[in-house]
């Protein structure tokens, strides 16, 4: 085994000696190798990188998603493991507080006391439930990387906690990462070169694609003050295929009652002149809308279509009004909703998958009686399996790298400058949000050997080591500092913003 899974069984030795020093005996030597598979029990090797000893009766469940381990008995007894990484090095006084943080996430009912100190890379603490008695410890290693760390809990009825320890003790101790086999697919490659592509109607916006991929598309006008952009790219051997936005989608009018009454019912069009042509629609919000579009758009032709997850995302619609609210816009009501798809499909006899982020954004102009409405962020990927990680990778990077050219922008509206940065930084964030959906989902088994991504967009928790309060404070950089009276200072370089500055953990 590498160095990584020796560190992983250290801090699994560790921590069993932590959890259950307070139960009367010091297991440290009895867990410090492989243990003996008691009479009954049965050794579960796990495929995404684990094996651990458990009654035969006990269930084990990995979570792939967050890194979790739990481990269930039939009479309401459970033993959780969950690796994380904190960037930095986490001084040993934050520990607690990280402790509380992350029990408190997996065992949000129970309370938890001070955590105690155990030696100088663990802290333990006890905890109460209904009826359930509750201990949890969190072993930490610093390396020039960061901060590799083990969340443990334990917890069984109250009245059968502490004939439970033993069993607590050996299922921990059994506890081994065996590192997830690695599949060499077609999306282990060398890293990509791109190159500046700009669209080549009236050069009105820029991004970096792979170099030898094709694209179509550009800015399309359907009016004279109606311009669209829509892109498809496509590797060489036509495998993946990537779309920015759609020159197809119109801006839409919600349905009000003066449209209804003069004929324009929802479905129809409506113009309210200079060639542009509203299609009369309700109000569909993001999530909902990159469903739709996938079904109507991105697998038509294809068969056994699965979404196989769904969700908004609040955060990156809080992040749009900030960075509209930043450069200030027109007096009018802006309102976005966005979320992303993943989903499965055949086409041409060939599994696919493909994952799609879409943002709609209703405008309500004044004196209007209903609003007007767009996709205004809409990209997306499929890709075979084993070229999905590719896929995500020129996603993340196109999106991230695009660009409205001012000079056009002063042409085509006079107002060049804040929706030139409104532009550029809401791709930016698109870029992040579609990049660390993927590191969330793609993560390798052997959590504790490497950075988890576990940034939010808009906020993130830290917490200050010398008070040991957490706090919540707007993201967007890599380094957080806070001084003796509260001013709290991001950096994106590791550098001191001032004398009286402390770094402040941000919590995984």
């Amino acid at each position: 085994m590498n160095r990584r899974i020796h560190s992983f069984q250290a801090a699994t030795v560790f921590a069993v000696a932590a959890l259950f020093s307070c139960a009367g005996c010091g297991r440290a030597d009895e867990v410090s190798g492989v243990p003996a598979k008691p009479r009954g029990w049965t050794e579960h090797k796990d495929p995404q990188g684990f094996s651990v000893q458990v009654p035969r009766e006990w269930s084990v469940t990995p979570d792939a998603r967050s890194g979790r381990v739990t481990i269930a008995g039939p009479g309401e007894e459970q033993v959780l493991i969950w690796p994380v990484f904190i960037p930095g090095a986490m001084p040993s006084q934050a520990a607690g507080a990280v402790l509380t943080h992350l029990a408190g996430r997996v065992m949000p009912a129970t309370r938890w006391d001070v955590p105690q100190p155990m030696g100088s890379s663990a802290v333990r603490a006890t905890g109460q439930a209904a009826g359930q008695s509750a201990v949890a410890a969190f072993v930490w290693v610093v390396s020039p990387r960061g901060t590799a760390g083990c969340l443990y809990t334990s917890a069984a009825p109250s009245e059968r906690f502490r004939e439970s320890e033993d069993t607590f003790a050996q299922i921990l101790a059994s506890f081994r990462a065996t590192g997830a086999p690695v599949q060499e697919t077609e999306d282990r490659k060398p890293g990509v070169k791109y190159v500046r592509w700009a669209d080549p109607r009236e050069q009105a916006f820029s991004l970096e694609i792979p170099q030898g991929w094709n694209i179509e598309g550009g800015l399309y006008r359907a009016a004279s003050v109606d311009t669209r952009i829509g892109f498809v790219l496509t590797s060489p051997d036509g495998d993946i295929r990537l779309t920015g936005g759609d020159w197809e989608l119109p801006t839409f009018t919600e349905p009000n009652q003066m449209l209804m009454m003069t004929g324009f019912r929802e479905g129809s069009w409506y113009s309210p002149g200079y060639g542009v042509n509203f299609l009369v629609r309700r109000y569909v919000p993001g999530t909902a809308f990159a469903q739709e579009y996938v079904a109507s758009k991105i697998t038509r032709g294809g068969s056994d279509l699965r979404f196989t997850e769904s969700r908004d995302r609040p955060d990156a619609v809080e992040t749009f009004n900030q960075i509209n609210a930043q450069y200030g816009q027109l007096g009018m009501s802006i309102f976005f909703t966005a979320g992303e798809v993943f989903f499965t499909f055949r086409q041409n006899g060939r599994d696919l998958e493909g994952y799609y982020f879409a943002a709609t954004r209703r405008i309500q102009p004044p004196g209007m009686p209903s609003g007007l409405w767009n996709a205004e962020y809409l990209f997306g990927c499929i890709a075979p399996p084993t070229k999905k990680a590719l896929a995500e990778e020129v996603l993340a990077h196109m999106v991230k790298t695009f660009e409205l050219n001012p000079q056009w922008l002063a042409m085509q509206q006079g107002i060049a400058a804040n929706t030139s940065k409104i532009v550029s930084r809401t791709h930016e964030e698109i870029s992040g949000i579609i990049q660390s959906t993927y590191e969330n989902r793609q993560r390798s088994q052997d959590e504790i050997s490497r950075r988890r991504s576990n940034v939010t967009l808009g906020v993130e928790d830290v917490i200050d080591p010398v008070t040991g309060r957490e706090l919540k404070i707007e993201s967007g950089s890599n380094y957080y500092w806070i001084d003796h009276r509260g001013t709290i200072v991001g950096t994106d370089t590791h550098t001191l913003p001032g004398l009286d500055f402390r770094e402040m953990i941000r919590l995984p």
